[in-house]
């Protein structure tokens, strides 16, 4: 999950760009976001390494079987404006679904494409941008106000898991840093 600092002001407009995006997909701020939904909102197409394996078989299948946590996604910048993302279907659905709403992030904030690879053969890695597309990911796929609506009404990390399709991990991450189950204590005291 994320950690570090954002630039003055960006959680607050991630917020309000996943409640954007969901109210256009009727979704609303407790409705389970389908992330394969919103890249078709968004005209973004999906494919999974297994759409590749006629250009590239031996390496597909060491991404789906040993090489499996080597790779989740990518996102393709096709020239200017296209953008087409490729993932993981060895993974489970919960890290599938967060991954590609970490990668449609990048696109929702008009991240710039970055080489996969740097001269020594390593990732190469914009950790601003990284922090930014994992946190809006959150925001997509568990709102601020229904994180706290959960902590008001006392549901466990797995109860808000289930609730959002998400792995038990993702849903705690997001009680947490939204601090939802805080003001709710805080809340209890006063009533």
């Amino acid at each position: 999950m994320t950690k570090g600092n954002f630039r003055h002001g960006f959680k607050a407009d991630a917020e309000r760009f996943a409640l954007e995006l969901r109210e256009e997909l009727g979704l609303g701020a407790f409705g389970r976001l389908e992330p394969g939904a919103l890249a078709e909102h968004l005209a973004i197409p999906v494919r999974t390494l297994h759409d590749l394996a006629h250009v590239a078989r031996e390496e597909v299948r060491h991404l789906v079987g040993r090489g499996r946590s080597a790779f989740s996604a990518v996102t393709i910048h096709v020239g200017p404006t296209r953008r087409v993302i490729v993932t993981n279907p060895a993974h489970a659905v919960t890290r599938q679904m967060s991954t590609l709403c970490h990668e449609l992030s990048h696109v929702v904030l008009e991240h710039e494409a970055e080489a996969p690879l740097n001269v020594n053969g390593g990732r190469a890695w914009n950790g601003v941008q990284e922090r930014e597309a994992d946190w809006l990911a959150g925001c997509l796929l568990i709102p601020h106000s229904a994180a706290h609506a959960a902590a008001r009404k006392g549901h466990s990390d797995d109860d808000v898991a289930q609730a959002f399709g998400v792995s038990r991990a993702l849903a705690k991450w997001r009680m947490n840093s939204t601090g939802a189950r805080i003001l709710a204590v805080r809340l209890k005291r006063f009533t």
